[in-house]
């Protein structure tokens, strides 16, 4: 068998697994998807994982971005470990990515998969940071050099999870080896282990970092943008298959639309945004922590060119066997939008 046919036939049970474990959280999702593509109501429906973070496609839902483009978001359940958007999309599980950084999209074309990214999510700040790095109030980690040796919980494996500290170990001259990387599946177990003791550094993720760091007993050692100054390190990426693009382009713009008004609003709005979030995620107000939302209506092409020579560098895969320009496209940039629509 091919490699890459391996590789994909290795991923279905995982993934089909996923899909029957993970809940529905949120709103209800609406009526099945005719042969059209659209549900009773006339929107076309996108399925798409449920995003149980500071994500914002359940708040353009919620307020309607998506409807007013004619389009549907079905929230058809959660991944569990090891399991991808981008995985789900190439099999057609879902129509739509809600999540994901650059190196796993580039990562799933590489095992063939004919995906694109059309639009970006959030980027990080260094007030807003995209990770918070906690330790116990009682810890020795005084920086995220003496994390060798310890115990690191994660949400998953990926890009901005052990992939930003084996960069920073690696570019320090220490060995990424040495660390014990540790993962929690479900939302907001990583962030508890710290304070329980399982662990003895964390990699906090909005929204759940902030309900740990107000519980007490633990500090910050350091933010994601300690390691890379740069918003473009931290940037997400929504992806859809290239069978929708050219089928239905007009989708595609209706989803790049809301997206972009979605991340508008969310910036304007921060206080609004986490009402929205808690409910939609469960969890108090108050414990929540969101994100930096890209401003820009295209994807930046400096920020894709970053994760490749990030990626590059962790030789998750050599220099030539992918290039940036294979993984996004910027055809479906919003015209009628301007930067100041979410102020009026």
């Amino acid at each position: 068998m091919p490699k890459k046919t391996m590789e994909k036939f290795l991923f279905a049970a995982a993934i089909l697994t996923a899909l029957a474990l993970g809940g529905c959280g949120g709103e209800k999702s609406p009526k099945t998807a005719g042969q059209d593509g659209r549900n009773a109501e006339g929107y076309f429906v996108l399925r798409a994982v449920n995003p149980l973070n500071a994500n914002e496609t359940p708040v353009g839902h919620v307020l309607g971005f998506f409807r007013e483009e004619g389009i549907e978001i079905e929230f058809i359940g959660t991944t569990e470990k090891g399991v991808t958007d981008f995985q789900l999309l190439d099999m057609k599980q879902i129509d739509f990515a809600a999540s994901g950084h650059p190196p796993e999209l580039a990562r799933a074309i590489l095992t063939g998969a004919k995906l694109k990214a059309v639009a970006s999510g959030m980027v990080d700040n260094p007030d807003i940071p995209h990770v918070r790095y906690l330790v116990r109030e009682d810890s020795p980690i005084k920086t995220l050099d003496d994390i060798v040796g310890k115990k690191v919980g994660l949400r998953s494996v990926g890009a901005c999870q052990n992939g930003y500290l084996q960069y920073y170990l690696k570019n320090r001259g220490l060995d990424p080896e040495g660390v014990e990387f540790i993962i929690f599946g479900s939302p907001g177990l990583a962030e508890q282990s710290i304070s329980l003791g399982v662990t003895d550094l964390v990699a906090g993720h909005p929204p759940y970092a902030e309900k740990v760091f107000a519980a007490g007993g633990v500090r910050e050692v350091a933010r994601s943008w300690d390691i890379f100054h740069s918003p473009g390190a931290g940037v997400s990426i929504r992806s859809v298959r290239e069978e929708l693009i050219e089928q239905h382009p007009e989708v595609v713009q209706g989803l790049v639309n809301a997206l972009y008004k979605t991340r508008l609003w969310m910036n304007a709005h921060p206080e609004e945004t986490k009402d929205v979030l808690a409910e939609w995620i469960g969890i108090e107000k108050g414990d929540l922590s969101t994100f930096w939302y890209d401003p820009n209506k295209n994807i930046d092409p400096s920020y894709i060119d970053k994760w490749f020579e990030i990626s590059e560098d962790l030789d998750l895969w050599k220099h030539g066997d992918i290039y940036p320009e294979d993984i996004y496209t910027n055809a479906f940039v919003p015209k009628d939008i301007d930067e100041d629509w979410a102020k009026r």
